[in-house]
């Protein structure tokens, strides 16, 4: 009896020990099977990587497609945005006829809302034609002189564009950037009209009395008077007021997608009654494919 025990004893620490050798040390074909899996899933989630990085570029080519469908959009509607406003400028009925003083209007339009300012030019300073008084009082402040503009004149003839002046008395352009929108080339004489001149270019005219400007301006905000009435308001700087109006208007027109994605902003000049070909001619344009605030310059 007490050898069986050992035998069954001892049977049981054998079959353990094997037990144990089996559990701790794996074969080589497990070996091979463990890394089969890892090189399975390395594989797996490089291909998760590249369907994600091939979704992210079709997402983007996508995105960039409707960017440029909306700029392209906003192009064209801006420029019938120019059409529209010229021919309210020249409809017969003074009801429907819309004024150039400055005002926004909003039309809906090709599925997009289009905001158009209209302005006339002769509210604007015009480079090519103001006297020597003038030009020092806006350019002396900034380092420049009439004398520059003057020998500059001679040189290369009339300005075609604002922006030349800067570069005409030797500055950077950003040093002219505040009058910017006060100044032209289309405005035809020295002088300008102080029933559509926005409060910023009236102030810049020599010995102006800001007080004059305030009262000027509130005559005009009641709709009462005309280009004389207003002037007699601003006997400091009548010199360089005048009554006319045109023929060049300055046309702002900002495109915002409604029902359909345009985006767009675009300044026009344009020339009214002038052209025997056509009812108006532009006269210069710009077109930036971005949303930008047009200004209520009354």
């Amino acid at each position: 009896m007490y050898r069986g025990k050992r035998r069954r004893a001892g049977a049981g620490w054998h079959s353990g020990r094997r037990e144990v050798a089996i559990a701790t040390a794996p074969d080589g074909t497990e070996r091979q099977r463990g890394f089969a899996l890892l090189v399975v899933l390395w594989i797996i989630t490089l291909l998760a990587l590249q369907v994600s990085i091939f979704n992210l570029s079709v997402r983007d080519a996508g995105a960039l497609a409707g960017n440029e469908m909306a700029m392209a959009r906003g192009e064209a509607l801006a420029s019938a945005g120019v059409e529209l406003a010229a021919a309210l400028l020249m409809e017969p009925s003074p009801e429907r006829r819309w004024p150039a003083d400055g005002r926004t209007q909003e039309v809906g339009f090709g599925g997009a809302r289009l905001f158009i300012t209209v302005s006339d030019e002769a509210g604007r300073l015009d480079i090519n034609e103001l006297d020597a008084e003038v030009l020092d009082s806006l350019l002396r402040p900034c380092g420049g002189s009439a004398e520059a503009v003057t020998r500059w004149i001679d040189r290369n003839g009339p300005f075609i564009d604002p922006t030349e002046l800067a570069h005409a008395i030797g500055l950077p352009a950003s040093a002219l950037q505040p009058l910017a929108p006060y100044l032209t080339v289309h405005g035809g004489e020295g002088r300008i009209n102080p029933l559509v001149a926005p409060r910023e270019a009236l102030l810049l005219l020599p010995g102006v009395d800001p007080a004059e400007v305030e009262r000027a301006l509130a005559l005009r905000q009641r709709g009462e008077g005309n280009a004389a009435d207003v002037a007699r308001l601003l006997p400091s700087v009548d010199k360089w007021l005048t009554e006319r109006t045109g023929p060049a208007y300055r046309v702002e027109v900002a495109v915002r997608g409604e029902t359909m994605p345009a985006i767009g902003w675009a300044e026009a000049t344009i020339l009214i009654g002038k052209d025997a070909a056509a009812p108006f001619r532009v006269l210069s344009w710009r077109y930036e494919p971005r949303d930008k605030q047009v200004r209520d310059r009354r």
